[in-house]
Parts: structure tokens; sequence; C-alpha cells
């Protein structure tokens, strides 16, 4: 007998964000779940059919919250429906979490958790390793405190590592418009299309090396909560001092354009922001481009492209080594080879035998 497992989906996630995106292995590996026994349904609210299945797997992003926290009188009135509540905390720092849901649900999922999950039992400045650090070093002050509840250690066996948005496909928004990208929405929709033709590819240019600018690091500074915002804002300053010519730090554009320029660039340059892993890292490595950003060491994700020296450069939180490193990147083609290669290779696993063996034992893996 199949076991049914219904999705609680957001907004966000519909279109082709859902088939695209974050959900995109419930439908590329459908036939492997079936040959398990599990049927999958995606709903956008929830109805008596929602309620209707054996797992309920609920979107943190189709639940509000107030003061960061989520509001668990919902939740308590959910089990009354069915107790096979399992939470994906869809946010993007492995310090942001919502361990006030514990307590009604089998199992937490996240995209990324921090290596020592003894962080969670202690208060973090701002929510965030970095946040913490950068608050008590510099005496930096948020407008507010960030509250949340601390990991009870009678609940650390329900934490599971999901996977981040590394399983994306990207759409290529150089060679396809938006009118496109409605069509494909229909053919997915509507005619079971699902070979994500519009996705952008992999690409390299090394015979052009030497025309390419030597860096590129656009990012969103408009932080409402400093502590946050203060990696960015810190990294634009510094990088904009660098006697480094070739390199593009101002500017907006669209993504048609976004993509074209960083596939033009030697190296692109990124920081947290609410988050630690960005969609900025697997864009440059489709895109042909090394990369940099903080030390990720702390952080444990998948697909993981953030190994130190095999996957990407690093540079530590008060900046000491980023112009070293920098400059070291820009100067060694074989080292960007190397690193763009290595990346790449773990995300073509994402949809290769490797991405759906993971991905079948993390389902058995919940909802066992």
């Amino acid at each position: 007998m199949k076991q049914k497992i219904n999705i609680l989906i957001n907004e966000e996630a519909r279109k082709l964000g859902l088939y695209y995106g974050f959900w995109n292995w419930f439908f590329i590996f459908q036939k492997d779940l079936s040959d398990l026994n599990i049927k999958v349904n995606f709903f956008s609210s929830m109805n008596d059919k929602f309620f209707d299945a054996d797992h309920l797997f609920l979107n943190s992003r189709s639940f509000p919250e107030n003061n960061n926290r989520v509001d668990t009188n919902i939740l308590k009135k959910l089990c009354l429906k069915n107790k096979n509540l399992y939470w994906f905390d869809m946010r993007d720092s492995a310090g942001t979490t919502q361990f006030e849901v514990l307590p009604f649900v089998k199992k937490y999922i996240k995209k990324q958790f921090y290596k020592d999950k003894k962080t969670y039992f202690k208060k973090i400045r701002g929510g965030r390793m970095y946040t913490d650090h950068y608050i008590k070093k510099y005496n930096l002050k948020d407008s507010e405190e960030y509250d949340q509840e601390l990991l009870n250690s009678s609940h650390l066996s329900k934490l599971i590592l999901g996977w981040n948005l590394g399983v994306a496909f990207f759409f290529d928004y150089i060679n396809f418009t938006k009118l496109d990208y409605f069509f494909e929405l229909i053919k997915f929709k509507y005619l079971n299309q699902k070979n994500f033709k519009m996705k952008l590819p992999f690409y390299q240019n090394w015979n052009d090396d030497k025309h390419k600018n030597n860096f590129f690091s656009l990012m969103n500074t408009n932080f409402y909560r400093i502590s946050v915002g203060y990696q960015r804002t810190k990294l634009k300053e510094i990088v904009r001092d660098f006697e480094i010519t070739n390199k593009i730090i101002e500017g907006r554009f669209n993504k048609k354009k976004y993509y074209q320029v960083l596939r033009n660039s030697k190296v692109s340059v990124g920081a947290y922001g609410w988050g630690e892993v960005c969609y900025r890292e697997f864009e440059a490595t489709l895109c042909g481009t090394a990369f940099m950003t903080a030390d990720m060491s702390n952080i444990e994700t998948w697909p993981n492209i953030y190994h130190d020296g095999e996957t990407y450069l690093s540079y530590d939180l008060d900046f000491k080594n980023l112009k070293y490193n920098l400059e070291k990147l820009i100067n060694d083609i074989n080292l960007r080879k190397k690193l763009v290669n290595n990346s790449r290779g773990i995300l073509k696993d994402c949809h290769s035998s490797i991405g759906r063996d993971y991905f079948l034992k993390k389902i058995q893996e919940i909802i066992n």
C-alpha cells in the first residue's frame, strides 16, 4: 500500500519555482518514489484533501510569524487533524531556527545547520553566528534583539539536514524570455513535460580569460538589521579601495545582463546576507566563474560546494585574508579551473544517481 505525502507550499514556490526550484526532486524522481510506494501531492492551502495523508510536509513560509516566532496554536490545531507533521524550515541561515515547533512535529528539516549542534543550546546575538561575532566585537546595535527558541536536547534527534537551493534549475535568462518562461510553465503544469529545456547550462570560457573582469561583486546591502548587513557593507567598502583594476562593484543589472557579466568575470566575491548559503555561488559555478565568500567551515549543507581550497576560497569574518586570496585567485587560472570544475561536479551530481540516492534516503529518513 502506498504511503501518501502531502506537501504544503507557499506563494513563492508556485509557477516554475515549484518545478525548477527547491522541490524539483519530487518531480524528477517521481517514479523512484513510486517504486518505494510513496505518492506525493502538492497543496497551496490546507483543506480536507490536504489532511488526508500519511505524512504532511509543512513549508515554514506558509505560516505567519509574530516577532520571529511561529504561531504554534496553528500547529496544535493541525495535530488534531493529523499528527504526522514534518517541518521544513525554509529560513536562510543555519542560525535562524524555529525550534518552538519541535513539540508538535515528528521531524525538523533544514537546508543548513551549524556543524556543532551545541551552538543551538545557547543564545546567539542577532540569530546567526556571524551577527553574534560582529555585535560583540564591534558593539553593533540592532533596532531590536533577535528572539528565538533554544534547542531542547530532548528534540535533538528530530533535526534532519535536507537540501539547499543548489538542487534548483536556474532559468536561462540569456537565451529565453519571460514569454518563454510562461510557455514553459504551461507545458509543465498541463502537458506533464518535465525536461527542463530552459535551465541555465554550465558554461566555461578559459580561452578569453585575459579579457575578463578581474572580479565581480554586486550585492544588496539594504538590511534593516545592522548586524546582518555589516559584512556586505564592510566588504563593499574594502573592495572599493582595492587597487585592482577592471572590477564591477556598482550598478544594477537585470538577470540576462547579470549572467552575461558573471560569465565574463574571473571571480565572484560575495558575503553572507540573511543567511550563509546564497544562490550567487551556484550561479557563479554555472557561469564558469570561481567564487569567494566568507568562511563556511562551520556550516553543514547539501549540495556542499563550500570546501575551502577545493571548490572556493574563503576569507575570515574580519577580512584579514580577503585581498591576498582574491589576488591569488585572479592571477591563478589553474586554481580557478580547479575550483569551478570541482564545484560544477558537485552540482552535476544533484540530478544524477548520487542526487537521487541522497534524496530517496532523506525521504525515508524523514518519514520512518
